[in-house]
């Protein structure tokens, strides 16, 4: 038997031996000096968590194989019919009247309610647009722990803001509260800055944190690529911060972004969420907390929405939210590379709404920055009003009709609609809903942002929108 037989034997050995086995929890990578490149780190590491997730969990990994190539291949069929071919055929827009009615949310609640099996719940949501006030919010809950820190997280940067986190975290345990970290073994590899930075230098203070005591630090592994793309910090089940920030210096001192807290019974639901995974990657189960009492005061109804392997709550929503709007529907994000979601905006115009999108030319992606001329060219000609903010917007928010919001982690293209784990919130009813319209949206529909003639465009810009759009 050759050397290639005997490796690929002793890998089928190793599955059918650990198949249904409990996960040994994984630490960090590169806390000590490394040999090699952070892409060489992340592609055996990915390998290894492959072939033990795979191992532990067969079933669901069976049913993900088959699951997910479909929804990509459907994603790329909505791109090639709905987007390329139906919209020719459809009739001429429709006017913009201030007056048109809204989405049935009933319909839309009822439907979504089938489909993620939970139902809504009031909530106290408070949005935290400028960095200093996120991360004062973000002190706070860390502070209001009494008993336990439970954290997810995607990107945790060796800088001001990684740092300032990690003992503030240490400083909390060192008090006797349990802190429960669950951070990504490849967001900090494939994207940590600086760029040239050796993994040990990336990794360090996810290294540091993972020595103190009273700290248990996880690394998720992600088999097949697939990263855990949550930003989560909830203290004793009751009380959540989350959005769009990673712990980075660039998330909260200058990029556009939004981080959020949420007060009550969904809190406990997001906790709920990171004990599910913390237990899938072989962390140990603490008792359940009490289930928190709903809040004084709350300012929306609003249920969990999640992109995780065979549950794809988040693009449900946003997908049957879009398709019913009837007044408008605003959409500001990053990455916008869904051909179904660019598909349903340009119906929803012809259909009389009036539709906005905030997008950029300078994300931390070039492939999305040479697409996203293309993805803006596209609108415009539908009768979509673009606007380009001008630097980076880490913002993931759409809002229709003034009855429904979505805000998260989750970007609106096929790694988090379909494949990594991700996070967020629709709102159905009340105040929150406004106020983030208010807030976010009319403040970046500027009129030195809006586009008003189409972009030059190459063919690279072509090239990346057609990837992006398939599998990005």
């Amino acid at each position: 038997m050759g050397t290639g037989a005997r490796r690929r034997f002793a890998v089928l050995a190793a599955l059918v031996l650990c198949a249904g086995c409990r996960v040994t929890p994984a630490g960090p990578a590169a806390c000590e000096s490394s040999i090699g490149s952070r892409r060489m780190l992340l592609a055996g590491q990915v390998a290894g968590d492959t072939v033990v997730m795979s191992a532990a969990y067969p079933r669901q990994a069976a049913l993900v194989a088959v699951t997910e190539p479909s929804a990509y291949l459907r994603s790329w069929a909505a791109g090639i019919v709905r987007k390329r071919i139906a919209l020719k055929f459809l009739g001429p827009r429709g006017p913009i009247e201030p007056d048109r009615p809204t989405l049935d949310v009933d319909t839309l609640e009822a439907a979504a309610a089938r489909v993620s099996g939970e139902p809504l719940t009031p909530a106290d949501v408070r949005y935290y647009l400028d960095g200093h006030e996120a991360l004062t919010a973000l002190d706070e809950v860390i502070d209001a722990a009494e008993c336990r820190l439970d954290v997810l997280m995607y990107l945790w940067g060796n800088d001001e803001i990684g740092w300032h986190v990690a003992e503030r975290l240490a400083a909390k345990a060192a008090c006797g509260v349990t802190v429960r970290i669950l951070v990504d073994g490849g967001g900090n590899l494939a994207q940590g800055e600086p760029k040239e930075a050796r993994p040990e230098e990336v990794n360090a203070t996810v290294c540091w944190l993972a020595r103190q005591a009273g700290v248990t630090l996880i690394r998720a592994r992600g088999p097949i690529y697939r990263f855990d793309h949550r930003k989560l910090v909830v203290a004793d089940g009751r009380l959540a911060w989350l959005g769009g920030r990673n712990f980075i210096d660039s998330a909260f001192w200058r990029d556009h972004d939004l981080s959020y807290t949420v007060a009550g019974r969904l809190a406990r639901t997001m906790d709920a969420t990171f004990e599910g995974s913390w237990e899938r990657q072989g962390g140990s189960p603490l008792p359940p907390l009490a289930s928190p009492p709903p809040p004084e005061e709350p300012n929306a109804l609003a249920r969990v929405v999640r992109t995780r392997p065979t549950e794809r709550t988040l693009a449900y929503n946003l997908y049957a939210a879009v398709e019913k709007a009837r007044h408008h529907v605003y959409v500001e994000n990053p990455y916008f590379g869904d051909n179904r979601l660019i598909a349903d905006l340009a119906r929803a115009r012809r259909r009389g709404a009036d539709v906005r999108v905030v997008l950029t030319l300078d994300s931390s992606s070039s492939f999305y920055d040479h697409a996203n001329r293309v993805t803006a060219n596209r609108l415009l000609r539908e009768g979509v009003r673009v606007y380009l903010y001008p630097g980076v917007t880490h913002v993931k928010a759409t809002a229709v009709d003034g009855v429904w919001l979505y805000t998260g982690t989750g970007n609106f293209d096929n790694l988090s609609l379909r494949h990594n784990r991700e996070l967020g919130l629709a709102i159905s009813a009340g105040p929150a809903i406004e106020e983030l319209e208010e807030r976010l949206f009319w403040a970046d529909f500027r009129d030195e942002w809006e586009l008003n003639e189409p972009l030059p465009v190459t063919p690279l810009d072509r090239l990346y929108e057609l990837l992006m759009t398939a599998v990005g």
